[in-house]
């Protein structure tokens, strides 16, 4: 983190002394107010926004361009770049005391919120790579990456046999691009059929020539390739092509994605980028979008752009970060105020809170009142930017377990696509496995640390499918694991007594036993008289099924 701090004063010339974050120190973000935008009067040529007083303040401290935020027609909301040397912290309340002016605050910079590292050297299977992706699937038998738990995980094959995604639904991801041309996610790249590729011209009137597969805000230009590292493994976590022979799966084996640049080499991105990025995605079509990117000061322009998605019904999934603390960083600070956030904190492959990832002794996932679930997020294996065939790269923090969390929404609106952005995130909180954490962080019930719990996509889609009310949605059932004593317990909420053939089958799938037995509500008893080692055991009525992954000592 301390190199990723240099950084930015090497890269950005930033300035801190006068506020608690780093800014770009001559860009300033600005906002019309209605009574001040006069659309036919804005000329980005002339430097004019159409107000004389703002324009003449402009001149005065030395306008170099003007960018829009968004589509400035609907957005007001507009970039000053201003000369070197021109620090915006001293002319902020020249701006801010305008009459035409909305609001005016800095650009201020964040920071991804994820390490990598690489390492040919773990102990694992080579014929598929499937294997590492514990997060998905975790059996409890993956070496080197600390303690594992069987059935940690998501239960993401399980989701699979209801759900793999929605090939019309676009997924945006706003971070350091992708490797365009990875064989494992080129064809899913997001297209924009409204524009003409190459031509040099503005085919659709967006504002942005030849965007034909999305937008790069640091260079300003057409092409989101990678060169960082960190938008490639957070993409592939959602959308790496699946059932390929090749590498790893993503949880959408369906859906576009759509990539956009808003962080530099080293990882570091304005808030007017991550704003405009938003905006954009809403505008193109996405219905979704996975930004693992945090900062330490909230902003109006940020909130301008997670309000506007909200109205077009766009779900946002933002990172809590990995400071090990309780400080609030944003846009993931915005999951208490819009329906549509959700804010995704990191887990370890037991089921703990990710503290301290890989990297750095000090490091841990981001805690506090805003965090709505945990997901898998240390040692998340995953596509290369540099390497199309490398598959040693795995990183960690709060910036993999969002993604993931981001490609079990989508297979949850392509399931039920009638659900709003609010109802698809009470149906991840309440169908995410609590109690499973450390013990007095992860209480019952809603907490600071783990929020409603770790998500399970199998449970989250067997909700939206079986049409139960996602408002008082809880787990039926939860068991003891490991089986100790020949006996599986098997704890019913009351909610779904019956009959139920219960199956019992090899990690693998294989079949071994299968019968019928009455479930009623509390301690249900079930022998299981196997050797050691992991199963699977479904239980399943005409109103409710369940699957576990089991570990028989």
């Amino acid at each position: 983190m301390k190199n990723l701090i240099i950084a930015l004063f090497l890269v950005f010339n930033v300035v801190g002394a006068q506020n608690d974050q780093n800014y770009i120190k001559n860009q300033l973000i600005v906002k019309l107010k209605e009574s001040a935008f006069q659309l036919d009067k804005i000329d980005f040529e002339k430097k004019s926004l159409g107000n004389s007083s703002l324009d003449k303040l402009n001149a005065t401290v030395g306008l170099q361009s003007i960018q829009s935020i968004g589509n400035y027609s609907r957005t007001r909301s507009f970039l000053l770049v201003f000369t070197d040397g021109v620090d915006a912290n001293l002319e902020l309340k020249k701006f801010q005391m305008l009459n035409a002016i909305e609001y005016a605050e800095l650009d201020y910079i964040a920071i991804s919120g994820g390490q990598f590292n690489e390492n040919s050297a773990l102990a694992v299977p080579s014929d598929t790579y499937f294997n590492r992706q514990w997060g998905l699937l975790n059996t409890g038998t993956m070496s080197g990456i600390g303690t594992t738990l069987p059935d940690a995980d998501v239960d993401m094959e399980l989701a699979w046999d209801i759900q793999t995604g929605d090939p019309n639904m676009i997924i945006a991801v706003p971070d350091s691009g992708l490797k365009m041309n990875h064989p494992d996610i080129a064809s899913r790249i997001w297209i924009n059929t409204d524009e003409v590729a190459g031509n040099s011209v503005d085919d659709d009137g967006n504002g942005y020539i030849d965007d034909v597969n999305g937008w790069d805000w640091v260079g300003n230009d057409n092409n989101p390739t990678d060169d960082q590292g960190h938008g490639t493994n957070c993409t592939g976590i959602i959308g790496a092509i699946a059932n390929n022979n090749s590498l790893y799966s993503g949880v959408n084996w369906n859906s576009k994605i759509m990539p956009l640049k808003v962080l530099n080499s080293t990882g570091n991105g304005s808030y007017s980028s991550m704003a405009s990025s938003i905006f954009y995605a809403v505008d193109n079509g996405a219905k979704i979008v996975s930004m693992s990117i945090g900062g330490s000061t909230s902003s109006a322009i940020i909130a301008d752009s997670i309000d506007y998605a909200d109205g077009q019904n766009v779900m946002l999934f933002f990172c809590m970060m990995n400071f090990n603390n309780d400080t609030t960083y944003y846009p993931a600070g915005y999951s208490i105020t819009y329906p549509n956030v959700v804010a995704v904190g990191s887990t370890n492959p037991d089921d703990t809170r990710t503290a301290p990832f890989f990297w750095s002794a000090t490091s841990g996932s981001n805690y506090g009142s805003h965090i709505n679930v945990v997901a898998p997020g240390n040692f998340i294996y995953g596509l290369s930017y540099n390497n199309d065939t490398n598959p040693n790269a795995y990183w960690g923090g709060t910036s993999q377990a969002t993604p993931l969390v981001a490609g079990i929404a989508s297979l949850i609106f392509a399931q039920n696509p009638s659900l709003t952005p609010e109802q698809v995130k009470t149906i991840l909180q309440n169908t995410a496995a609590d109690e499973v954490g450390t013990l007095g962080e992860d209480v019952a019930g809603y907490d600071e640390y783990m929020g409603y719990g770790r998500v399970n996509a199998f449970e989250a889609l067997q909700a939206a499918t079986l049409g139960i009310d996602e408002s008082n949605f809880q787990q039926e059932f939860q068991l003891i694991n490991p089986i100790l004593n020949n006996q599986l317990q098997v704890y019913s909420k009351g909610n779904f007594i019956g009959d139920y053939t219960i199956t019992i089958s090899t990690i693998d799938g294989k079949q071994l036993f299968s019968f019928v037995k009455n479930i009623s509500e509390g301690l249900n008893a079930i022998p299981f008289e196997y050797a050691t080692g992991n199963y699977i055991v479904s239980l399943t009525s005409e109103r409710y099924s369940k699957v576990f992954k089991v570990t028989k000592q």
